[in-house]
C-alpha cells in the first residue's frame, strides 16, 4: 500500500515544482514592490509592507534566509551562530521582534576574569594590563572619541561641521593624534579593528566615528554582546520567512535592474523576471556592485558602490563537554592582538550541559587560511590541554560564501563618504537601498539592519501611496 501510494505524491510535487518553475519563466509578475534579499534588512521591510496589505516578492541569491545571519544545530541538538549573534539591550527593534515571534534571549556569562595578550604579555582580570598613565590615557580617549561622534549628524555624518578634517584621515592617524602613551594606543587599536574586522589604516576616522556615534557612545560600540537568542538568530529568521513564505523566492540571484521614475523590471540568473513600482535593494553593497543596471547608476553611486568591499571575519564555534573555564575562574573572554584567534566568547546553553566557545578570526588574521587545530592549539596557553579535547569544532569564512563575500559590514577609506556619502541612502528614481551599511541607528549591527530595512519600506509606502 505504501509503494501504491508514493507514484502519485511524487508526480503530484514534481508538477508543482515544473508549474512554480514555469510560472517564473513565462512571464513578467508585477507586484508593488520587488525586494532584493533576504536578509534582517529584507525581510523587516517585507513585514512593514505585509502590514499595509502592499504586495511585494522577495529575491534570495541563497537557498536560505538571513544573509549574514547562520544558525544550525550540533549533535547534540544545541543551537549555535556561525553568523550575527549579539543583541544589546537598547536593540528595541530586535527585542520587539522576538517578543512578536515569541523567543527567549540568554544573557552573555561574563563572570570571572578575562584573558588578555597584548604584544606578547598575558594577563587575566577585568581590564586590558594598562599602566596607571596608559589607564588615563585609555579613558582620556573614549572621552575624546564620544565628544567628537557626538557632533556628528547620525543621518548625513559627511555635512557635519569637521566632517572633512575627520574624512581626510584614517581612524590610525585619529588614534595617533590622541593618545599619548603606547599602551593606551595599541590596545584601543586592537579593540577597534576586532570590531571592525579590518586595519585602522584602511578606514576613514570619518566612518568609525559615524558608527560609534549610531551606538551612542564607544563603550555601547564595543560592549554590545549582552544578549543572544536561545535558539540561534536563525530561528527568528525562519520566524519571519515563514510568515511569508510564499513571497519568497531561493536561488535567484538578481543580475540586472531596469528602472525609470515609475517602476522597474527585475532579472535573475535563473530567468526570473518581476516588475514593481518600487524596488528595495537589501543586499550587502559589494553585491549590489555586480547587478547590471539599466540605465547605468549615476556616477556618485556606482562611485559607491566601487569602494564597498566587506572585510574579513571567520567564525568559529567549539564544542565541549562542559564550560571547563569557569571552574578556573573564567569568563571564557579572551582578547589576543598577534592572531589567528582575536575574541572569544562564551555561548554556552543556560544549563551548562555541554561548553560552547565562540571565536571570532578577523582582519588580516581571517585573510590568511585557518583551520580547527590551528585554533585548537592557540587556546592552550590561555585555557589548558582541555582546549584540545572538543565534541566538535565548526568553522565558518564568511569570505568565502559567495552571496556575502565578507561581514560585519562595509567601512569606507578616506575621502569616500564626504565625496559619495550622500548615495549611500538617497533613492535613484524607484530604487531604494537598505542594508545595515545604511542604517542611522546602531550601523552595521542587526539592530540597524531591521532599521534600515523599515526605513525604506516606509520610503516606499510613501511613495505608492501618493
Amino acid at each position: 500500500m505504501k509503494n501504491e501510494c508514493r507514484v502519485p505524491v511524487l508526480l503530484i510535487i514534481g508538477r508543482y515544482i515544473l508549474m512554480k518553475v514555469g510560472d517564473l519563466l513565462s512571464s513578467a509578475h508585477e507586484v508593488d514592490v520587488v525586494i532584493i534579499g533576504a536578509g534582517l534588512a529584507g525581510l523587516a521591510a517585507a513585514l512593514e509592507l505585509q502590514k499595509r496589505n502592499i504586495s511585494f516578492v522577495v529575491l534570495e541569491a541563497s537557498e536560505r534566509p538571513g544573509g549574514r545571519v547562520y544558525s544550525l544545530q550540533t549533535k547534540d541538538r544545541i543551537t549555535i551562530d556561525l553568523g550575527a549573534q549579539w543583541i544589546e539591550k537598547e536593540h528595541v527593534r530586535m527585542k520587539k521582534l522576538l517578543s512578536q515571534f515569541g523567543l527567549k534571549t540568554v544573557s552573555t556569562y561574563k563572570e570571572g576574569n578575562s584573558i588578555y595578550k597584548f604584544r606578547d604579555r598575558v594577563t587575566k582580570g577585568k581590564l586590558p594590563p594598562l599602566s596607571a598613565s596608559g589607564y588615563l590615557d585609555f579613558l582620556q580617549f573614549t572621552v575624546k572619541l564620544n565628544k567628537v561622534s557626538k557632533a556628528l549628524d547620525s543621518l548625513e555624518p559627511w555635512e557635519s561641521e569637521h566632517a572633512k578634517d575627520l574624512d581626510k584621515i584614517t581612524m590610525e592617524q585619529f588614534l595617533l593624534d590622541h593618545t599619548y602613551t603606547a599602551s593606551a594606543g595599541s590596545v584601543y587599536k586592537y579593540l577597534l579593528e576586532e570590531m571592525i574586522c579590518c586595519n585602522l589604516h584602511e578606514v576613514s576616522a570619518l566612518d568609525l566615528l559615524w558608527c560609534v556615534k549610531t551606538a551612542g557612545s564607544v563603550n555601547k560600540f564595543r560592549n554590545s554582546e549582552d544578549i543572544w537568542i536561545k535558539d540561534g538568530v536563525g530561528m527568528l529568521v525562519n520566524k519571519i520567512a515563514k510568515r511569508i513564505e510564499d513571497r519568497i523566492y531561493y536561488r535567484q540571484p538578481v543580475t540586472r535592474i531596469t528602472y525609470e521614475e515609475g517602476g522597474a523590471s527585475v532579472k535573475t540568473m535563473n530567468g526570473g523576471c518581476w516588475k514593481g513600482k518600487r524596488v528595495i535593494v537589501a543586499i550587502p553593497p559589494n553585491l549590489q556592485a555586480k547587478i547590471h543596471y539599466q540605465p547605468p547608476l549615476p556616477f556618485v553611486r556606482a562611485q559607491l558602490l566601487e569602494r564597498s568591499g566587506l572585510p574579513s571575519v571567520i567564525k568559529a564555534v567549539i564544542i565541549y563537554k562542559k564550560p571547563f573555564w569557569r571552574e578556573k575562574g573564567l569568563s571564557g573572554i579572551i582578547n589576543s592582538d598577534t592572531g589567528p584567534i582575536n575574541e572569544t566568547a562564551d555561548s554556552s546553553p543556560k544549563d551548562g550541559r555541554r561548553g560552547v566557545l565562540t571565536v571570532l578570526i578577523t582582519g588580516d588574521s581571517a585573510r590568511a587560511e585557518v583551520n580547527a587545530n590551528e585554533i585548537l592549539a592557540e587556546l592552550v596557553p590561555f585555557l589548558g590541554n582541555e582546549a584540545l579535547e572538543p565534541l566538535e569544532v565548526y568553522l565558518h569564512n564568511w569570505s568565502e560564501q559567495e552571496w556575502t563575500r565578507g561581514g560585519y559590514g562595509v567601512h569606507f577609506a578616506p575621502g569616500v563618504l564626504t565625496s559619495y556619502g550622500k548615495a549611500l541612502i538617497d533613492p535613484v528614481a524607484c530604487i531604494h537601498w537598505a542594508g545595515t551599511e545604511t542604517a542611522t541607528e546602531w550601523r552595521l549591527f542587526m539592530e540597524g539592519a531591521v532599521q534600515s530595512g523599515e526605513r525604506a519600506a516606509f520610503e516606499v509606502i510613501e511613495q505608492i501611496r501618493c
